[in-house]
């Protein structure tokens, strides 16, 4: 009985600092410093001399909340956050939605034109923001869309 009341109070210390601390890194940190500071990320993505490491944060140590990500340049921190806070690249004309069921919604404001869809796509794909995968399927309803 002992033992079991001091796993409870260990198991909850642990959960609680699960959690990385973003706030602690610095823009020009190396790859050593972050990895020292945040632990080994959850997935890296790589693009020529950029990587993106990618962490999930979990809320009360095990539940899975929001996404972070440290962007390395040339080996440097270049800039890192919430996946979400750099949306000012996105046009505003165009949202696009893609929740944990799959299912994609694209509203536009303005008229649609395929071309300038698939370019940002493509951009999405190879920036490394979305999967091959959203690519294909973002794709395959953007055609569907032009063809209304």
């Amino acid at each position: 009985m002992r033992k079991a009341l001091l796993v409870v109070p260990i198991v909850m210390i642990v959960g609680c600092t699960i959690r990385p601390n973003f706030e602690m890194i610095s823009v020009g940190w190396s790859k050593e410093q972050v990895r020292a500071a945040l632990g080994k990320p959850d997935t890296i993505a790589t693009q020529g001399k950029t990587e993106y490491w990618n962490y999930q944060v979990l809320l009360d140590g095990y539940l899975p909340g929001p996404w972070h990500f440290v962007r390395f340049i040339d080996g440097k921190v270049e800039s890192f956050g919430q996946k979400g806070d750099f949306d000012s690249t996105k046009d505003p004309t165009q949202k696009i939605i893609i929740d944990k069921t799959d299912k994609i919604t694209m509203d536009s404001v303005s008229k649609f034109d395929l071309a300038t869809e698939l370019a940002k796509l493509d951009k999405l794909k190879k920036d490394g923001l979305i999967t091959a995968e959203d690519y294909e399927l973002l794709k395959k309803r953007a055609i569907e869309k032009a063809k209304e």
